[in-house]
């Protein structure tokens, strides 16, 4: 289970207060009408909030919490209940004792709720927002280390979470909810192998969050014009100023194209890759035949190529194995070895 980020429990908490103020308005309505049932005041008040909740929910975009987001939306909420309490006043007749009365409530109810509405809109979309006003655009700024963006490559990857370990990181890791929801139908997948990286995806996410030293947010921001992820990732991290965190040989050369930072996590093994061994023996499981007469591929964990001579008639099978040697390029890393020769009992 993923924990929420502090921007969804900000919009709970939102809730939870607009809920009750709402019900606290139904009670005060119901002390100055005696005609009116409490309970009933009260019941009504807390389904009218109990409606505007559920629209925001179904309309909901984008997450961020901060001071200036809140007074903002806190203005552009007090600017549009005035509006349309000038629009209402127009359309009856208030001068009288009761009518001013209802104008009172009328004001209450929608200060509120476009309170709260203009909060949790701003909350949402201030990442990919920008608020123009004649001739000048205000934009999002970012003080301090540039967030790193993380995308379903990098999580199934893994070695994110041995650098955070060893306080590599400085910068918050950010990681889009349609990135996991990506993970969530890869690990879903009828395919055993894909099911078995998108298990690992999110395994290896929750051990993230887990160290202390790494700072995890879980971002709601998404881009509803744009249906592939590679796409939202590349827009995503312009709109945050920040780099985005992958082992994906494409995307990296669409990131150069369009001028975003990238860090390929492939290209930083290679940066501090140690001499390659020959002489390691490790256990791998043959999936298909190799492209040489005699030569069979298999799997690490982490999805590296393992390319085996004399293993071609063992498809199917785990054997166990001498690596001989390793190229690391860019798009990934492959290993080369033999099946490893059973020595004779003595």
């Amino acid at each position: 289970m993923l924990r929420p980020s502090t921007e969804r429990i900000t919009i709970y908490v939102l809730r939870g207060i607009f809920f009750a103020s709402a019900v606290g308005i139904g009670t005060y309505v119901s002390r100055e009408v005696p005609t009116i049932d409490p309970f009933v005041s009260m019941l009504i008040a807390g389904a009218l909030a109990a409606v505007v909740i559920l629209v925001d929910t179904l309309s909901a975009r984008s997450s961020i919490a901060n001071v200036s987001a809140i007074v903002f939306g806190l203005i552009i909420g007090f600017i549009a209940a005035n509006l349309f309490i000038g629009v209402v006043s127009l359309m009856g007749d208030f001068d009288k004792p009761q009518g001013a009365l209802a104008l009172r409530f009328i004001r209450l109810a929608l200060t509120l709720t476009f309170c709260f509405l203009g909060v949790t809109y701003i909350l949402r979309t201030k990442d990919d927002l920008r608020f123009i006003v004649p001739y000048v655009e205000f934009q999002k700024r970012t003080k301090g280390p540039q967030p790193l963006i993380l995308d379903t490559s990098a999580l199934i990857d893994g070695r994110v979470v041995d650098l955070g370990a060893k306080n590599l990181f400085d910068a918050p890791l950010v990681v889009p909810r349609f990135v996991i929801e990506e993970l969530q139908r890869v690990a879903d997948a009828g395919d055993k192998t894909r099911r078995a990286r998108g298990r690992r995806g999110l395994e290896r996410l929750k051990a993230l969050q887990e160290l202390p030293q790494v700072d995890v947010e879980l971002s709601e921001t998404t881009v509803p014009t744009v249906e592939e992820v590679d796409r939202k990732l590349v827009e995503l991290t312009k709109a945050r100023d920040g780099k985005l965190v992958t082992v994906d040989f494409n995307l990296v050369k669409v990131c150069d194209v369009e001028k975003v930072k990238v860090i390929n996590l492939n290209d930083l093994a290679q940066a501090f890759r140690a001499p390659a061994i020959p002489g390691d023996r490790i256990v791998t499981k043959i999936v298909r035949a190799g492209e040489g007469p005699t030569q069979g591929v298999g799997y690490l964990e982490d999805g590296t190529m393992v390319v085996v001579d004399g293993a071609r008639e063992k498809v199917g099978q785990e054997i166990p194995l001498v690596i001989t040697s390793s190229i690391q390029t860019s798009a990934g890393r492959m290993l080369f070895g033999k099946v490893e020769e059973e020595k004779a009992p003595a």
